[in-house]
């Protein structure tokens, strides 16, 4: 037998075996009614502002313009299945004298409790939930620290940060599984968000008129076919990512692959630094990740967390968002409006416990 029938036959061998499981696979998920929830969704999302200057960079982090005055946000997905445009959420937020997602202005005089973490603690997706705990919290300033698309180091930038101009007394660390992969996130404000015709359909941040008679939808739409140009190692990306038996196997697979992530690492020791720096007077609490509730099985990532929390002797605390994914947005999977409550609710009864 000549050496590339040989192999022929080991990949014909292999294929079969890999599409019969994928097979096998797709059927228990339709019957158990199990989805998938990956990054290929952003692929097709799109976030809208209303146009000027949203984000200010600092060195290691960044925060939103000080004093915006109920910008208006939305977030699309196009369905590629059904050529359809989808409006996720469109609601809208202020942010006070430094920036943050909070309609209280600070006072540097006060002593503070800060609060840290990424969308979810920012309170994306829905009108920001920390606003309804008040001004104050057991006669502490609250500060909603709460970032977009940050992980535990850029929490710790953060503290920092607001620690040189406030007197901190308590933290909260609010934070998903996923917070542990995340570098250094910065933002600009790009031509296209700060004046919407300076628009392309290469920008994935969009600026729009504040004009009741804009047409948005289809400002929108002309955005899509640039984002269908994808070249083949992009294409092989996300076609593993749709695999059935990729997603079943992600945990083992993000075993091997994250081994030495330095970003993992990184963010494990913010998590400690933050912990030594306020030792009793911090809370650190977890929230249910829709992957998880899917899948109803912790991912490598909580493992990870779960083993050096017990490994470091610190506690964190729990909010399963009941365990259902009604309590989010579909496809960008932020908690909606009933989720935040949710989520509001179970933060406070944790503070009310522990602070």
């Amino acid at each position: 037998m000549s050496i590339i029938k040989k192999y022929s036959i080991y990949f014909f061998i292999v294929t079969f075996i890999i599409t019969s499981l994928e097979l096998l696979l797709r059927i228990y998920s339709n019957f158990y009614n199990v989805k998938f929830i990956n990054d290929n969704r952003y692929s097709q999302m799109f976030k809208v502002y209303n146009q000027g200057k949203i984000f200010k960079s600092y060195k290691n982090f960044f925060l939103y313009e000080k004093n915006l005055d109920q910008k208006r946000y939305l977030n699309f997905y196009f369905d590629k299945k059904n050529s359809e445009l989808k409006k996720i959420w469109d609601y809208k937020f202020s942010t006070n004298n430094y920036g943050l997602v909070q309609e209280f202005d600070l006072n540097v005089e006060k002593e503070s409790l800060l609060f840290l973490g990424d969308s979810f603690t920012e309170g994306q997706g829905a009108e920001p939930w920390i606003n309804s705990l008040g001004e104050n919290y057991k006669g502490l300033q609250i500060i909603n620290g709460g970032i977009q698309g940050t992980g535990f180091k850029q929490f710790e930038n953060l503290d920092k940060y607001f620690s040189n101009i406030f007197t901190i007394q308590k933290t909260v660390v609010i934070f998903i599984s996923s917070d542990l992969r995340r570098g250094i996130v910065k933002t600009n404000n790009s031509k296209c968000l700060k004046n919407f015709s300076e628009c392309s359909n290469r920008n994935f941040i969009l600026g729009i008129p504040d004009d009741k008679n804009f047409d948005i939808e289809s400002f929108v739409l002309k955005n899509i076919e640039i984002k269908s140009e994808i070249n083949i190692k992009k294409k092989t990306k996300y076609f593993i990512r749709d695999m059935y038996l990729y997603n079943y196997m992600r945990n083992i697979i993000n075993t091997f692959r994250l081994k030495n992530d330095k970003n993992i690492k990184i963010n494990l020791n913010a998590i400690l630094s933050l912990k030594n720096k306020y030792r009793n007077d911090i809370i650190f609490i977890r929230i249910n990740d829709p992957n998880e509730i899917m899948f109803k099985k912790i991912s490598y990532e909580t493992r990870l967390i779960n083993n050096f929390f017990k490994k470091n002797n610190i506690k964190y605390h729990y909010c399963d968002m009941n365990n259902d994914l009604e309590l989010f947005h579909k496809f960008d999977y932020h908690p909606n409006q009933l989720g935040y409550k949710n989520l509001r609710e179970c933060v406070l009864n944790i503070l009310n416990k522990n602070l």
